[in-house]
């Protein structure tokens, strides 16, 4: 059992590592565009549905706007969790322990069903 425990952990360690990583070098690089850019645009922020923001990402983006860069490494940091909880399902279902791949799927159901009312104004 030890050695799941230190699966687990190692897995964990790996997603928060990179994922904060990735994250203060998407915020870095957003502040460093901005700053280069006179730092007098203040980036906007974007609003609507996860549709529209990921299309108003992918475009600003192309343009190396600063808040594309800003918004990406927060949305790396609110995914950082969504991350670890799909990684225990996975280490859970390599172990055969049906009851956490169960609970696990239900967490992640509960999660997307929220995103999803969310984004239809329910």
């Amino acid at each position: 059992m030890s050695e799941i425990v230190r699966e687990r952990r190692l897995l964990n360690t790996w997603i928060l590592r990179a994922s904060i990583v990735l994250c203060l070098l998407l915020i870095v690089i957003g502040l460093s565009v901005f700053f280069v850019h006179g730092g007098t645009h203040i980036p906007a922020t974007p609003s609507g549905s996860l549709r529209q923001i990921i299309r108003h990402a992918v475009h600003a983006g192309t343009g190396l706007h600063a808040g594309t860069f800003l918004d990406a490494g927060v949305i790396v940091l609110l995914l950082t969790p969504m991350a670890r909880l799909l990684a225990g399902i996975y280490v859970s279902a390599r172990v055969r322990d049906w009851l956490y791949v169960a609970i696990g799927v239900l967490v992640l159901a509960l999660v997307i069903i929220g995103v999803i009312a969310g984004q239809s104004g329910v």
